[in-house]
């Protein structure tokens, strides 16, 4: 029996990536249909009513979870395709939802694949999408409170791109620019943090992992945000920062 797969994706090459290592490695796959938006998403899934769907997170009009709380139908395997989201690969291993990260690792999308076939006699439960949402939502939602010496901070703890001490202050670097400095050390916040992505590279520096874009081994080594700052790595943090950094 012909397998019906669907790819959403927003990336042209990823999507020929997915089709090209389907049709060498399984034959009884059948790619019906590509989407690359959320309303084209909803679109192709509701009228071939395939049987696995490969889905980036982020895409064009909002996101795969949107296209999930949309369609219908919902009897098949689901691969999440995703860059390295804190919040949303808790809530996959809670929820027992399969993903891949990018870039694509050839034996892990065939790994990941030839399980989905496998299981495909057990129908996506309802209740797993709904357990996924749930943890994703507490998980994405959870805020922090910065008391500073004028103002009260409610930020998103996803919105903290990073953290820098000085001495017994500690600023906090937000999304949108702004910078909010509090009085206590960055240790305190270490351990508050740890549980949603961010790691200490140096004992003046807190990161959030969803912004890290590389690791330069130059001069010791530096990590580059994605709002250009470098932050050095001491060398007694290193190894445990590599090891961290190679198990996402």
């Amino acid at each position: 029996m012909m397998l019906k797969a669907i790819i959403v994706d927003d990336e042209e090459f990823l999507r020929s990536m997915i089709r090209n290592m389907l049709t060498d490695n399984f034959p009884e796959v059948d790619i019906v249909a590509e989407a690359d938006s959320v309303s084209s998403g909803v679109n192709v899934i509701e009228a071939e009513k395939p049987n696995l769907v490969f889905m980036d997170i982020e895409i064009k009009g909002g996101a795969g979870f949107d296209i999930l709380e949309k369609v219908n139908y919902k009897d098949f395997r689901l691969i999440f395709i995703t860059a390295f989201n804190n919040f949303a690969i808790k809530a996959f291993k809670f929820s027992a939802v399969d993903y891949i990260l990018k870039p694509i690792d050839r034996e892990e999308f065939l790994t990941s694949v030839r399980k989905a076939v496998i299981e495909l006699e057990k129908p996506l439960l309802k209740e797993q999408i709904e357990n996924f949402f749930n943890n994703y939502q507490h998980l994405q939602n959870k805020k922090l409170v910065l008391r500073t010496v004028e103002d009260i901070h409610i930020v998103n703890i996803n919105d903290i791109l990073r953290c820098e001490s000085d001495n017994s202050y500690t600023s906090f670097h937000i999304l949108d620019g702004e910078i909010i400095v509090v009085s206590k050390s960055i240790k305190e916040y270490a351990d508050i943090l740890s549980e949603f992505g961010f790691i200490r590279p140096h004992q003046s520096h807190l990161i959030n992992m969803n912004f890290i874009k590389r690791l330069d081994k130059s001069d010791g080594g530096f990590l580059i945000m994605k709002d250009g700052r470098e932050i050095p790595i001491s060398t007694r943090r290193k190894q445990n920062l590599l090891q961290i950094l190679d198990r996402l």
